[in-house]
């Protein structure tokens, strides 16, 4: 059976969840087939470990995600993989009262997901852009 475009957006969801919800990293590692997991960001050449990520999404108040688009391209029967291109819009909320506006963002992504016996994987995690909004508190922040 082929990976739907709805297993993938519920995946992503589920995913999601962890962020806005204060998810541990036990929890985001079952998300991903292989281990110690890594999150590719491709514009700075920088990865991630799942510690380093939990680090830094543990800095905001609250965070605001809403997949858009996914495109899906069937790589593999066995193992039954698929690639999925898409975005999601990123607002994290900072805890101080400075006035700081939210960062706002469109995170690309470009995902390697693989159906296991547990559910689908992530076998490879790419952010491919981080695009910015006008109206973001991007200049405090840095994503290295």
């Amino acid at each position: 059976m082929a990976i739907t475009l709805d297993e993938v957006l519920a995946l992503g969801e589920s995913w999601c969840d962890t962020l806005r919800h204060g998810g541990t990293i036990a929890e985001r590692e079952a998300f991903f087939l292989h281990h110690p997991a890594r999150i590719y960001v491709q514009e700075s050449g920088v990865s991630m470990t799942l510690d380093e990520h939990h680090a830094y999404h543990e800095q905001f108040a609250s965070q605001h995600l809403v997949l858009g688009d996914f495109v899906l391209a069937q790589l593999s029967d066995e193992p039954e993989r698929v690639r999925a291109i898409g975005s999601f819009y990123w607002e994290a909320h900072f805890p101080d009262t400075d006035g700081r506006p939210p960062l706002r963002c469109i995170v690309g992504e470009d995902w390697i997901i693989e159906r296991t016996p547990e559910g689908l994987k992530f076998v490879l995690w790419m952010n491919t852009l981080h695009h910015f909004l006008p109206d973001s508190a991007v200049d405090r922040l840095t994503l290295d």
